[in-house]
């Protein structure tokens, strides 16, 4: 998600493919099981990580865990006033979706629904037209489906929960298998959001794309870099205007008001969400803007509308790296092996600070390389982190790298520039400046970068203000900072090596939401479905139950076992 590291501002993501065409017309039922398609794989396959994940953090300088419980008594006012807080949602559009072809092969044994459904330019005065966004259903195998579906919410902004190109049927097999627990009982709904993938408009910025695939044997400087970025988002933003969008059409609220457009045009009365990452937040909207339609949620790495990421980026660094030093010196071998770890660490980020390196990567017949400096190194041992499986390799990443030895340590370095192939650009900026870069206190910004040196040197290249400058994004309205109150049962989960999204924002959500459980996975980064078996097959049984044991996933609780040098 993110293109600086998992501690910078999310700019990429996965990008466009050519629009879905509809060929058809209808508008059948969600539990309609007449589709064929193939057997399920009994294999178990995790989905792939998006490389880009958005770096946030929690909403104060302080360490923020859960609010003190001078904040529990609004929780009841919370659930009274919350239609008051959002105002009236608008009335759903008179959604309908029209049947066309699958743009996937559908394994055999296996079944799919496939069409497009239509909503609003604008939820806040009558729309001038429509975008298609494209839906797929993948098929329960029960004879009689549960009438309420599992709505799944990508994260990002901007991500297809398809992928893109080739691309495309690689990540449909693993949908395949992840979704088999869930569609023992339940049809599985996947569309592109507005913006994304498929759907339209198309926000994508090829400009970005050119600039971020070019081969360079030398890193480019930081203000080359910079200006060459400008020039290309200043030509997207006048693109974008062009054709007639405006950055009012794309924000939280209406990715939720959308997702219920599906789930109406669908036949879904009730639906379950399933969410991860960004989609968690537009998962919280939902709930807040339409939460009686929701039967129960499950929110993997959790981003509440109250924390600002951008403020909160050091602290989110600072924390992450303390969990790694006190996991080390709990642990036997890894305290003798690496007894000074965290003087390793502040010792190779002000060497690299003073004396930065450039470290080759990648194919050897294509010349390329890195420049390494403090920065550089934390955002790539944060990359490394959220990624979950490199958790037990980073005390010896940086042991090696603190001997000179950078080659490892630099293959995680993200890249620098702000395109990517995978991004839905316009969508993100759309989002990313209306919801975190623009309502940012640039005091809280420096002072936080300041009070958890040196992990602050994480934001010293956060492009996030140049970019917003330029791009027309509309203003948030102030309810949409308020913490989410919501009876709806609601299953948390949280790796607790994220740097992205904390298992304290998790903990903050949940003192509004009541009937939630929340899990954290000792040995996890981001996105534990993607990571830990244990993880689906809780979020499909709290779906089937709407609550869990107490028990459940009991290996959750057991800390890294670290490799040695």
């Amino acid at each position: 998600m993110l293109p600086r590291s998992a501690s910078a501002a999310i700019w990429t993501w996965r990008r466009t493919v050519p629009k879905f065409k509809e060929t058809s017309q209808g508008s059948p039922v969600l539990t309609d099981v007449s589709m064929t398609a193939s057997k399920r794989s009994k294999s178990w396959t995790s989905p792939a990580r998006s490389s880009k994940q958005r770096s946030l953090a929690a909403s104060s300088g302080r360490n923020p865990a859960v609010p003190s419980r001078v904040f529990r008594p609004l929780l009841t006012a919370l659930l009274v006033a919350a239609p008051l807080i959002a105002g009236t949602p608008p009335a759903l559009a008179d959604a309908r979706f029209v049947p066309g072809p699958c743009w996937f092969s559908v394994p055999e044994g296996e079944a799919a629904l496939c069409g497009t459904v239509a909503v609003p330019d604008r939820r806040d005065r009558p729309a001038a037209r429509t975008f298609r966004l494209p839906v797929a259903v993948l098929l329960s195998t029960a004879r009689q489906p549960a009438p309420d579906p599992v709505l799944f919410l990508e994260g990002g902004p901007g991500a297809s929960p398809f992928g893109s190109g080739e691309a495309i049927e690689e990540r449909m097999e693993v949908w395949w298998d992840l979704s088999a627990p869930f569609r023992r009982t339940r049809n599985v709904v996947l569309f592109d959001p507005r913006g994304v993938g498929r759907a339209e408009p198309d926000t994508d910025c090829p400009e970005l794309d050119v600039l971020g695939a070019s081969p360079r044997s030398r890193p480019v400087s930081r203000e080359r870099r910079a200006a060459l970025e400008n020039a290309a988002v200043t030509v997207c933003a006048e693109r974008f205007k062009a054709n007639g969008l405006e950055g009012a059409m794309f924000s939280s609220p209406i990715a939720a008001d959308d997702a219920m457009d599906i789930a109406s045009a669908l036949g879904a009365q009730r639906v379950n969400l399933f969410a991860v990452s960004y989609g968690t937040r537009v998962a919280l909207e939902a709930l807040r803007r339409h939460g009686p339609r929701v039967r129960t949620a499950v929110l993997d790495s959790v981003y509440p509308p109250d924390v600002n990421a951008l403020e909160e980026t050091p602290w989110l660094a600072q924390r992450a790296f303390r969990r790694l030093f006190d996991d080390c010196a709990a642990n036997r071998s890894c305290r003798a092996a690496y007894p000074n770890l965290e003087r390793l660490l502040l010792d190779l980020v002000n060497r690299l600070d003073r004396a930065p390196v450039e470290v080759s990567i990648g194919d050897p017949d294509i010349p390329q390389s890195v420049r390494l400096d403090g920065g550089a190194a934390l955002s790539a041992l944060l990359e490394a982190m959220a990624s979950g499986d490199a958790v037990p390799r980073l005390p010896a990443l940086i042991e090696r790298a603190s001997r000179g030895r950078y080659d490892r340590l630099a293959s995680w370095v993200p890249t620098s520039w702000l395109g990517d192939p995978d991004t839905a650009d316009g969508l993100a900026f759309s989002i990313e400046c209306r919801e975190t870069v623009n309502p940012a206190d640039p005091d809280k910004v420096a002072t936080n970068a300041r009070r958890f040196a040196p992990y602050g040197k994480v934001i010293t290249d956060d492009p996030g203000r140049r970019v917003c400058a330029a791009w027309p994004a509309a203003p948030q309205e102030i309810y949409e900072r308020l913490p989410v109150a919501s009876p709806v049962p609601t299953l948390l989960l949280s790796g607790a090596y994220d740097p992205v999204t904390p298992p304290e924002w998790a903990d903050r959500a949940a003192v509004t939401l009541p009937r939630s459980r929340h899990i954290v996975f000792r040995n996890a980064g981001h996105l534990v479905t993607s990571a830990e078996d244990c993880a689906i097959a809780a979020a499909a049984l709290f779906i089937e139950a709407e609550t869990l044991a107490p028990n459940s996933c009991p290996g959750a609780s057991k800390p890294p076992r670290f490799e040695g040098p």
